[in-house]
């Protein structure tokens, strides 16, 4: 009895991470039709095929301060939670390169960190009329923004 509790129990676990998988991968649907970037976004989530979704109540993000982004051609700007930054990248289709982001870092939150530690490893993006989502970390992890 106890061996069938054993085996029932590790094929919840595998077809729970298995959903978890799909869950990550199936949340959002692509518009090839749509070839640019540019618009106002505010970062909403990020997800990791390891761990569970992470929003702004899940860290500190002081009061619910945002991550705005506001991209333009091959410039982008906003705020960081705290902080004003800038930079450029390049698109060439579904590849995103950052080459340069900077701003200051004075004050900022863990929602504004993450941000900062995934923007020079972002590899793809998906898009739609409403989200954008950047890939990074091999496709392993990723930031959704929401448009404004």
């Amino acid at each position: 009895m106890n061996m069938k509790r054993i085996f029932l129990l590790f094929g919840i676990i595998i077809i729970s991470v298995s959903c978890e998988k799909t869950q990550f991968e199936r949340n959002f649907e692509d518009n090839p039709s749509i070839k640019s970037i540019d618009g106002t976004w505010v970062v909403y989530s990020y997800e990791s095929l390891k761990n569970p979704i992470t929003r702004k109540n899940d860290v500190e993000s002081w009061n619910g301060l945002d991550v705005i982004l506001t991209f333009e051609k091959d410039s982008l700007y906003g705020r960081n939670t705290t902080n004003h930054v800038m930079g450029n990248y390049t698109l060439n289709n579904r590849s995103i390169h950052v080459i340069r982001y900077g701003g200051t870092k004075i004050g900022q939150p863990a929602w504004g960190n993450m941000f900062s530690d995934a923007v020079h490893k972002l590899d793809s993006f998906k898009i739609n009329s409403n989200q954008l989502r950047f890939f990074y970390n091999d496709n392993r992890n990723s930031v959704t923004l929401r448009r404004k």
